[in-house]
This record gives C-alpha cells, sequence and structure tokens, in this order.
C-alpha cells in the first residue's frame, strides 16, 4: 500500500536543502511507528517518493510524499504523520493507492504565486506572446542562456502578484531562475521567500489535472 501525503513547506524549513528535508521526513515516519517497507538491495533504504523539489528559498502548500507502508489507513496516516513532523512540514491531505502513483515522473507543471511589493506591470503578461523566452540559468557555476518559452504555460497579474504555471519534472524551469530574470526585465520587487507553489499537475488526455483530483481516479 501507497501512502501520499500532501504537506507544506514553509517557514524556516524553506531554507531546508531537499535531501535535509527527506532526512527530516524518515526521522518523523520512524518516530511515528510506521511500519514502512525498505528496498531490497545491499543499502537498504526507506520506500518513500517525493516530487521535483521546490528551489531553496522558496514555499510550498503542494508538496507530495509518498510512503510505502502497511497496516494504516490514509486518515490515521496523516493524523499520526502531523503529531511528528514541525509545523513547517505539516500534512494537509492523504490518499491510500495500491501502487506508486509514480508523481515523480508523472508531474508536469506548477502553478506559482509571486507576491511583490510593488505593482506588478501588466506588461509582463505579454511575455506570452513572444517568439522566445531567453534566461540566464546557473549550471554548476556556469551562467548559460537558454529559451524557456516552450516551459511556460501561463502567466497573470493581479496587481501585487503574479501568477505562473510553468514546466515541473522531466522538464522542469526553475521558477527562482524565472522570476530573477522578471526582477532584471520588469523591475518588480520580490524575493526567493516571496514564491509559493500553490498546485502541481499531471497531463490526462492533453489536458492539466490537478494532483489532488489524479490521486483520487
Amino acid at each position: 500500500m501507497i501512502i501520499v501525503v500532501k504537506h507544506v513547506k514553509s517557514g524556516d524549513f524553506s531554507y531546508v536543502s531537499h535531501l535535509d528535508t527527506m532526512a527530516v521526513m524518515q526521522r518523523s515516519l520512524k518516530r511515528a511507528k510506521f511500519d514502512v517497507n525498505y528496498s531490497q538491495g545491499f543499502v537498504k533504504h526507506m520506500l518513500t517518493y517525493a516530487t521535483t523539489p521546490i528551489p531553496l528559498g522558496t514555499q510550498s502548500v503542494a508538496e507530495y510524499y509518498a510512503v510505502d507502508c502497511n497496516g494504516v489507513t490514509a486518515e490515521d496516516f496523516l493524523t499520526r504523520f502531523n503529531d511528528n513532523v514541525p509545523q513547517d512540514l505539516r500534512g494537509l491531505a492523504s490518499w491510500a493507492k495500491p501502487k506508486n502513483p509514480n508523481l515523480a515522473g508523472n508531474v508536469c507543471a506548477s502553478d506559482f504565486l509571486i507576491k511583490c511589493k510593488n505593482i506588478v506591470p501588466v506588461e509582463i503578461e505579454e511575455i506570452m506572446e513572444k517568439d522566445s523566452i531567453v534566461i540566464d540559468l546557473n549550471k554548476k557555476g556556469e551562467i548559460i542562456q537558454k529559451d524557456v518559452k516552450d516551459m511556460l504555460f501561463n502567466i497573470f497579474v493581479d496587481g501585487r502578484n503574479l501568477w505562473i504555471r510553468s514546466a515541473t519534472g522531466n522538464a522542469n524551469l526553475r521558477i527562482d531562475s524565472f522570476v530573477k530574470h522578471l526582477i532584471k526585465v520588469y523591475n518588480i520587487d520580490t524575493t526567493m521567500n516571496d514564491i509559493t507553489r500553490l498546485a502541481q499537475f499531471v497531463k490526462v488526455e492533453d489536458k492539466f489535472i490537478g494532483v489532488d483530483d489524479y490521486l483520487k481516479l
């Protein structure tokens, strides 16, 4: 049985690396005394699965963590999970699935909210009409330029808020790199900690379906 828990990553934990966060999650599973299954290799490890991590400093209300375990319902898992994890990683919902839904491989998009201290220029929305969107990316200490037009699905301005839907997963547009581009070009006043992932999506019959709804199928 696979239990999938939707959880936040906020506050101080937004500055904790993905690997360290996973270590905290696994220690919390042990404290909660879940019967978690382990791999059968030479170096055994818990069978747990996370979705594509968000950049350091950004926050989320839509992270997903799958645990291969026994003898627990989704409701009981969520209660015991929240009794043992830090508040900044608290669970919001849970689902029981007969097998791993492989969200790491199936999730293809995320919605982000970027809160700004100034009024966001509506001209940012015109970026969707451009033939290309070239931004700077840091690859192992080297700055390269990449066209990310195909990885940006939507962008919407509402006063001091900026809403972005972008590629996640195998083709991943790092939201921090894209927001840095917007800061440079459009002079928006924001920080990485003002970025929150609101939702993740899979594609079913060429339509975006929220992960919550996907897990109910």
